[in-house]
């Protein structure tokens, strides 16, 4: 796999200040939440419908906003959350309103979305993202509001947060149809491992570099752990994802080029010797029974997890991102970063809040989004819940779990908007969002960083390649089939399908860029 070189590009100057606006906030008063506690907030509300804001909206009529979002699955104390939520925005807002919070788990989200969407059933926001509830086609489809205009009246404060580069690399055709999330803006990827085995077995893992050198700890896995599966490798969030292509466009179809690319040819990854490697290497780990032998068609891949039955996985990491992956999965973890820190399309619009087209309100919906991204009590109380119940307080910005805990924890802090002003865990770094900041700053920009690839003019082509890579390469990243004989059906496939006339678009559409923005 190959690696960046080059420097880091000027969009890094929006994320290295980002640390320095969030250190800026008001001075805290004292609120109570619904459950008569003292809460801290910040002398803030959102947008009024005056002049002052700009704002145009009639506030003046009550609404219900409902929210869709991905995470651990329903949560039995939703409704005790949304009546805290209601009355704190009731006593502490002008946005008039209330919300309902609707959160699925990983497998659920996607196609409950899809199926919503379809049949034009109304709601105000969602998640979304290049990964689930997919961003780019939803909003060719017509899902999602345009917000370039809504934006600086109703949310300049989260404009001001995420900085003109990150709104900017998050649109379409320059038109933004979702709200990123304020968080780290790069992704490095590697394993989380739980600690507590690594620990009872001895494992040293200061010579793994590769996932290659984690043999020797999945074969320990295998004889001793019974009932667990030594590497998670489920499609679409398996290994394969450690070849970190820059990608053009959605996955499922071929086209990336290499992040320190030189002559940025866009080629089909399934073509590179490099993937054969990989392919081969998680081949051998599958015959071997480190990973489960159902794993193409397991859908929730955090099901393993929180039964206490995954040893490792990859994933995107950051600093903390083990002490996230422990609160959310109820295990603890360790992490190891296997290749550098990047930042790409990928993060743009990697975790993202959009406004449904069917939405009756519209404006009142961002107005909510910028409360949420701006106002420490709202959005603390949405992530963790009632103070008291779901979590207690160590310090002012430290928590730790509640009596009632596991009745309210979605485990998506990095999907809700603004995060530098979430609690911490107790079992989290006091210096994370310093960590995140020194992250950001370290990362190098891929070259590609702001381009879009419009899929229209291949929209046909890409439909038939995303089936076929379904049925062939989900299954070469889990190991379940042999890739001497795979890979060169895949690609075969693929090209019957149009995957040469994608290429060729792909190219055509970089190259034109490139040339626009030297």
């Amino acid at each position: 796999m190959k690696l960046m070189k080059k420097g880091l590009v000027a969009f890094l100057g929006t994320a290295c200040a980002l640390s320095m606006v969030l250190s800026g906030c008001t001075k805290p008063a004292d609120a109570t939440a619904s459950n008569g506690d003292k809460v801290t907030t910040e002398e803030t509300k959102a947008p009024e419908a005056s002049s002052e804001s700009g704002s145009k909206v009639d506030t003046s009529k009550a609404v219900e906003l409902t929210w869709y979002f991905i995470g651990n699955g329903p949560q039995e104390d939703v409704a005790k959350v949304e009546e805290a939520v209601n009355k704190y925005i009731a006593e502490n807002t002008d946005l008039n309103c209330t919300i309902k919070l609707n959160c699925y788990d990983w497998g659920t989200y996607p196609d409950k979305m899809q199926a919503m969407i379809a049949a034009g059933e109304k709601f105000d926001i969602c998640f979304t993202a290049n990964w689930a509830n997919n961003y780019f086609q939803q909003s060719a489809k017509g899902a999602f509001v345009p917000l370039n205009d809504l934006l600086p009246v109703y949310a300049p404060k989260t404009m001001e947060l995420l900085g003109d580069d990150f709104i900017k690399g998050s649109q379409i055709q320059g038109v933004n149809y979702a709200i990123p999330a304020n968080k780290e803006k790069a992704h490095q990827w590697g394993l989380v491992i739980r600690k507590d085995i690594a620990e009872k077995h001895n494992m040293d893992f200061s010579n793994v570099k590769t996932l290659a050198d984690m043999e020797p700890f999945f074969q320990i896995i295998k004889e001793k752990e019974k009932g667990m599966y030594a590497l998670e490798a489920a499609g679409g969030e398996s290994p394969f994802r450690l070849m970190d292509f820059d990608r053009i466009g959605d996955e499922k179809y071929p086209g990336v080029v290499w992040n320190d690319s030189k002559d940025m040819k866009v080629f089909n990854e399934l073509e590179a010797p490099e993937t054969m490697e990989m392919f081969k290497l998680l081949r051998k780990f599958y015959q071997a029974g480190y990973i489960r032998e159902d794993a193409a068609t397991v859908t929730d891949y955090t099901a393993d997890q929180k039964a206490g039955k995954m040893f490792a996985a990859v994933r995107s990491l950051k600093p903390g991102k083990d002490a996230e992956e422990s609160n959310a999965m109820g295990h603890p973890y360790i992490q190891i970063e296997l290749t550098p820190a990047v930042i790409s399309n990928r993060e743009t619009t990697g975790s993202m809040q959009a406004i449904s087209a069917t939405s009756p309100n519209p404006e009142r919906a961002l107005m909510f989004l910028e409360a949420f991204n701006t106002d420490p009590v709202l959005n603390n109380l949405i992530n963790f819940g009632i103070e008291g119940t779901h979590y207690e307080k160590v310090s002012d910005n430290v928590i730790k779990a509640g009596p009632s805990g596991a009745k309210y924890n979605p485990g998506t802090g990095w999907m809700f908007g603004n995060q530098f002003i979430n609690y911490l865990w107790d079992n989290e770094d006091p210096n994370k969002w310093e960590n995140f900041k020194k992250f950001n700053d370290n990362a190098t920009g891929t070259k590609t960083l702001g381009f879009v690839f419009d899929p229209e003019p291949v929209k046909t082509e890409i439909a038939q390649c995303v089936n076929i890579w379904d049925q062939y390469v989900l299954p070469m990243e889990s190991g379940t089939i042999d890739p001497e004989k795979g890979v060169q059906e895949a690609i075969k496939a693929l090209n019957a399908a149009g995957a040469e006339k994608i290429l060729a678009e792909k190219q055509k559409q970089l190259e034109a860029w490139l040339a626009a923005t030297k």
